[in-house]
């Protein structure tokens, strides 16, 4: 049984399925390593599956431009760390091998962990996989690429990435909830987001609204999108970015009637 201690720990929601984010630090190696009946490499993605996944093989050639996506989007350098992608045929197989090597995790629809070294996702074979390691996958390279992100800005983007790039602008489901709320005058606190002090503070709502802004600040203005970058690359460089609520009170004045403007 792998030994670790905990440091970070985020429960996501995918939709309506929950996911688990968590980085861990431990000595053992990790599970990813060893040989998998099916095997393959895709960029930085290192996928080890207990079934045969030719049949995905258009998916992962998709996902291999993830890395480049988050780099030209969010103007920070993208680690070149591997990735595991560990992948079960059935659900049964991928809850049992959880419980015999992380058997203090909860059962999730799919789970990032990082020890140290590389990131591992673990997935199994389903209708929404590819959302799933899109979502995953985006929290693996953020946090092989920066120091830390802080919870609610790190699902709000793996949440804005987890589905294909033609459709994150204006296909995402959450898209037209905040839509409609936008209509009646209502915009999210960022200040709150940012108060989220752990993993049961966060629900539905909260994921839909960190998504939001991260729609906001990458689709509302060039002004807005250099606020995030800025903001992103302050902490690639290990320099204390500060408060981002106070950041954007002060470099995007008006910031919630932009944000209702912007969505409806």
């Amino acid at each position: 049984m792998v030994r670790a201690l905990l440091l970070v720990v985020a429960w996501c929601c995918c939709g309506t399925t929950a996911c688990w984010s968590m980085q861990v630090n431990g000595q053992s190696k990790p599970p990813a390593v060893a040989r998998w009946p099916h095997e393959a490499r895709v960029g930085f993605f290192h996928i080890h599956a207990d079934y045969d996944f030719s049949a995905r093989i258009g998916f992962f050639r998709q996902l291999e431009s993830l890395p480049r996506e988050l780099s030209e989007t969010l103007g920070i350098k993208i680690s070149e760390e591997p990735i595991h992608l560990i992948l079960f045929g059935k659900q049964n197989d991928y809850r049992m091998y959880l419980r015999t090597h992380f058997p203090d995790l909860p059962s999730r629809q799919a789970l990032f962990i990082k020890r140290r070294g590389p990131g591992m996702v673990f997935a199994f074979e389903s209708q929404r996989l590819e959302i799933d390691l899109r979502h995953e996958a985006t929290h693996a390279l953020l946090h092989a690429s920066l120091p830390y992100v802080p919870l609610w800005l790190d699902e709000g983007l793996a949440e804005y990435f987890e589905i294909p790039a033609a459709q994150r602008r204006n296909g995402n489901p959450h898209h037209s909830y905040v839509r409609m709320a936008a209509l009646v005058g209502k915009a999210p606190s960022i200040h709150k987001l940012e108060a989220i002090g752990g993993i049961d503070e966060m629900g539905n709502p909260q994921y839909r609204q960190a998504w939001a802004w991260v729609h906001f600040f990458l689709h509302e203005s060039d002004q807005s999108r250099a606020v995030l970058q800025e903001f992103l690359r302050d902490l690639q460089v290990h320099s204390p970015p500060g408060s981002f609520a106070r950041r954007v009170a002060t470099d995007l004045p008006g910031h919630p009637q932009r944000f209702i403007k912007h969505f409806r």
